[in-house]
């Protein structure tokens, strides 16, 4: 059953972008689908396929932080070999995942080997994921380095530090560091199965989680930001503060509201 998307979500030429991501929440969920997810995700999304699509079928794809695994049936549907990971929301990304035979390993990159070959993959999503890293991201982005076949690709998004909605938080005087933990410390903090790391335990800027990304091996394809998009049936609140403040992330890109980041492997 098709759903009404915001007219600022996307234009014409993307709407068989939509469509056909709409067919893979329909698949996993059926009618009574997450369409408050579908349409705040949806610029996220298509931003992180643009690179994708271009390319030929039947690529190795590894999604990192597959969550209730939209994206990740999305590839499935359009022909590539889509392998998937995660360790949140308990069995969800596992039994969906078995149910459209896509491998799917329950581990946590951050203290966990990749159990593939080296060279393995033309390209590894890792969306939303690195802002709930523990210590220095250094270490899993090594890891994925090394998964990447030569010229492989990195794809990647997080929430921008400076995106509106953070920067009332500090104002407000939130705290927004966590004081017990710090994103490079030697040692990961692991706490599996726990709700610790459903939390954002480090934001980024661009040109910061740029430095990062090039400190790991890989170099900067392409990169900018994005307004998530906006649902009338999430919290008043949040629609009434997205209508306010959207026009000055229109104006002020980077203010907006993901960061992404498109990266080559370098050997």
């Amino acid at each position: 059953m098709p759903i009404d998307i915001p007219s600022n979500s996307y234009n014409m030429k993307n709407k068989s972008f939509s469509q056909k991501l709409q067919h893979a929440y329909l698949e996993l969920e059926g009618e009574n689908y997450n369409t408050v997810h579908y349409q705040q995700n949806l610029n996220r999304y298509l931003k992180m396929t643009e690179a994708v699509l271009p390319l030929s079928k039947s690529n190795k794809i590894l999604d990192m932080g597959v969550g209730f695994c939209y994206l990740t049936k999305f590839f499935k549907l359009q022909g590539h070999e889509i392998f998937a990971i995660d360790f949140f929301y308990g069995d969800i990304p596992k039994i969906r995942c078995e149910r459209n035979d896509i491998p799917f390993f329950p581990l946590n990159i951050e203290v966990d080997n990749l159990p593939f070959e080296k060279e393995f993959f033309d390209v590894i999503i890792l969306g939303e994921v690195i802002e709930h890293f523990t210590y220095s991201p250094l270490i899993p982005l090594r890891k994925i380095h090394k998964a990447l076949k030569k010229d492989g690709l990195l794809i990647l998004t997080t929430p921008n530090i400076f995106r509106i909605i953070e920067l009332l938080k500090i104002l407000s005087g939130y705290n927004f560091f966590y004081n017990r933990i710090s994103p490079y410390q030697k040692k990961p903090i692991w706490y599996k199965g726990k709700k610790f790391y459903y939390r954002h335990n480090q934001l980024y800027s661009m040109k910061g989680l740029k430095q990062i990304i090039i400190q790991a091996g890989f170099g900067i394809v392409s990169s900018g930001f994005i307004n998530e998009g906006i649902s009338l049936k999430e919290n008043p609140i949040n629609i009434f503060l997205k209508f306010i403040f959207s026009p000055f992330a229109l104006l002020i890109p980077q203010l907006q509201d993901v960061i992404w980041i498109t990266a080559k492997k370098k050997i």
